[in-house]
C-alpha cells in the first residue's frame, strides 16, 4: 500500500535528516571554536542532503535510486532497506488478500452442499440434519434425496481432518451423489452411492484423500437398506405411543462386500445392511466428531452418553418431532464439552418414521 510506503520513508527520511543536521551543527560548532581556523562552508553536506532527499522522494514513487554522491551513500542505502521491507510487507498484504479470497471460496463451495433445509419431510419420513465444521470448511457433509413411493436416500461422509482440502474431497463426493441421482433412482442403491464417491474422490498421482461414509436408503413401508464403509454405526431408538424412546442399539452390518478395487480412498470393504422400522422408530445418524467432542478436563462425550441422550428424547411425531431431538441431542453435547471448542467437524442426522400413515 503507497500511504505504507510513503510514511516509512518520511520516517527515514526525518531520521536521516535530523542526524546530518545535528552532525552539520556539530562540525559548524568545531570550526567556529577552533581558534586560527577560518570557518569553511560545508558545501558537500549541503549537497549530500540534498541527494538524500531526492532518493527518498523517487522511492516514494516508486523509482530505484540512484548512488551519486559518496557521502550520502549510507543514507541512501538505509532508504532502499526500509523500501525493501515495505515492498515485502505489501506482498504480504496481497497474499493475504488473495489466500482469503480462495477461502472464502472455498467455504460458499462447501456451504453449497449442506441441504439449504435442516429438516425435511417425505410422507412418513423425516430427516432432521446439523453439521459444524471445526474450521471455516470441514470434511463432514451430509445430504438426502427424495425418491418416488415415499423413499428417502440419506448419505453422510467424514473425509479425513477438516480444512480447505477436507471440504473439496467433500464437495466431490457429494457431486457423484448428486451426479447418480440424475441417471435413475434405479441406481441409487447405498452400495451403488459409495462406489460412486470412491470412483470420484480417487484422483491419480494426488494425495490419497481418506473418507468414511454411511448411505441409507429409507423406504415408508418400513424398511431400511444401507451400506457403510467404515463409518460410526448409526443408533436406532424404539418409541412408544407417546414418542418417548424405549430402546436404543446400533445398527449392524453382514458380511462386507467384494473389495471395489485396490483404492484406498474409501476403506476397501463396503458392508451392507437391513433393518426392519417399526413405526415410531427412529435412526440417529453421525460423525465422530460428535462422540470425540471433549470437555475441559479432556473426557470425550462418548457413545454411551449418546445413547443416553437419545434415550431421553421424546418424539411426538412430524418433522418438528425429529428437530426436537436432533436438538436435544446437540444440548447435551454442549452442555457436556461446556464451552470447549470442537477440534473436529460434528455432525448428527435424525431420520424417523411417523407412526401414523399419512392419509
Amino acid at each position: 500500500m503507497l500511504w505504507v510506503a510513503v510514511a516509512a520513508v518520511v520516517v527515514a527520511v526525518v531520521a536521516v535528516v535530523w542526524s546530518m543536521r545535528r552532525a552539520d551543527n556539530a562540525v559548524r560548532l568545531a570550526v567556529a571554536n577552533a581558534p586560527m581556523r577560518p570557518a569553511v562552508k560545508d558545501e558537500e553536506a549541503e549537497r549530500a542532503l540534498a541527494h538524500v532527499t531526492e532518493q527518498a522522494e523517487r522511492l516514494s514513487r516508486g523509482e530505484a535510486v540512484v548512488h551519486g554522491n559518496v557521502a550520502a551513500r549510507a543514507a541512501v542505502e538505509s532508504l532502499e532497506r526500509v523500501a525493501v521491507k515495505v515492498q515485502q510487507m505489501t506482498d504480504a498484504r496481497a497474499h493475504i488478500v488473495a489466500t482469503q479470497r480462495d477461502l472464502d471460496r472455498a467455504r460458499a463451495m462447501y456451504r453449497s452442499i449442506l441441504p439449504l433445509s435442516s429438516v425435511a419431510s417425505h410422507g412418513r419420513l423425516h430427516v432432521a440434519g446439523s453439521c459444524t465444521p471445526a474450521a471455516e470448511t470441514g470434511g463432514d457433509w451430509w445430504t438426502y434425496r427424495r425418491l418416488s413411493g415415499g423413499r428417502v436416500l440419506v448419505v453422510v461422509g467424514d473425509a479425513t481432518g477438516h480444512g480447505v482440502y477436507s471440504a473439496m474431497i467433500g464437495c466431490a463426493a457429494h457431486g457423484a451423489v448428486e451426479a447418480l441421482s440424475q441417471v435413475g433412482e434405479e441406481r441409487l442403491t447405498p452400495t451403488s452411492v459409495l462406489r460412486a464417491i470412491n470412483a470420484a474422490i480417487r484422483i491419480p498421482g494426488a494425495d490419497q484423500a481418506s473418507m468414511t461414509c454411511f448411505a441409507a436408503l429409507f423406504d415408508p413401508r418400513g424398511t431400511l437398506d444401507f451400506a457403510n464403509a467404515s463409518h460410526m454405526l448409526p443408533l436406532l431408538a424404539s418409541t412408544d405411543e407417546t414418542g418417548a424412546v424405549t430402546n436404543v442399539s446400533a445398527l449392524t452390518t453382514a458380511a462386507a462386500v467384494d473389495r471395489i478395487d485396490d483404492s484406498e480412498v474409501i476403506v476397501a470393504d463396503i458392508r451392507e445392511g437391513s433393518q426392519a422400522l417399526a413405526r415410531g422408530d427412529i435412526v440417529v445418524l453421525f460423525t465422530d466428531g460428535l462422540t470425540d467432542r471433549r470437555d475441559k478436563a479432556g473426557r470425550a462425550f462418548g457413545h454411551r452418553r449418546l445413547q443416553l441422550a437419545v434415550q431421553k428424547a421424546t418424539s411426538p411425531g412430524g418433522h418438528a418431532g425429529i428437530a426436537g431431538v436432533r436438538e436435544a441431542v446437540l444440548a447435551d453435547v454442549n452442555a457436556f464439552a461446556d464451552g470447549t471448542p470442537p477440534d473436529d467437524d460434528v455432525t448428527l442426522v435424525v431420520c424417523s418414521l411417523d407412526r401414523v400413515r399419512a392419509g
